[in-house]
């Protein structure tokens, strides 16, 4: 018995100096919430995203929010089916600048009579800058969009985009380069 006790020690100490990267590692919950304004056009320049394909519409989003890493500036660029496929690129970046990325694929549904659209996804976490170098993980996303003045867009004829507003629920695992 007193064999296995000795044994034990040096094994859980070096087990404590190990860096983190050798010991197993699932991440950090990412919880967040975000509101974006966009502006839709038609995908005429056949624009692609993160490796996707050219979808009907091309958006791009900005916004903000607040998220279990801190508050996050939201940049997205997109192509989209409506309803049907998304995909695209996504940069959530903290106050200080550190950017994590990642790629943004989902389905946006039909509207309802009030003109809310539902869409839903995922997130998959390719890297970053700073804080967030190394970042890899995913998270699920649910969205609500309203377009805003349809009749003064191309929809309408116009060559004016659709202004869109976005709210976005995200939740996942995240795991960042040092992490313990």
């Amino acid at each position: 018995m007193k064999t296995m006790q000795l044994l034990a020690f040096p094994l859980a100490s070096a087990l404590l100096i190990l860096p983190s990267s050798a010991l197993a590692d699932d991440g950090v919950r990412i919880q967040g919430a975000f509101a974006a304004t966009a502006s839709a056009t038609p995908n005429t320049g056949a624009a692609t995203y993160c490796g996707g394909v050219a979808l009907t519409l091309a958006v791009e989003a900005k916004g903000s929010g607040f998220s279990s890493l801190g508050a996050l500036s939201f940049s997205l660029l997109k192509t989209i089916n409506v309803p049907g496929a998304i995909h695209g690129c996504l940069t959530l970046t903290a106050p200080g600048g550190d950017a994590l990325y990642a790629i943004y694929d989902g389905t946006e549904g039909v509207t309802d009579a009030n003109g809310f659209r539902p869409a839903s996804g995922t997130l998959t976490f390719t890297g970053g800058t700073g804080r967030f170098q190394g970042a890899s993980g995913g998270a699920t996303f649910t969205a609500t969009f309203l377009g805003l003045y349809p009749l003064s867009s191309f929809i309408g004829g116009t060559s004016s985009p659709l202004q869109v507003s976005a709210y976005y629920v995200i939740e996942g695992r995240l795991s960042l380069r040092g992490d313990n």
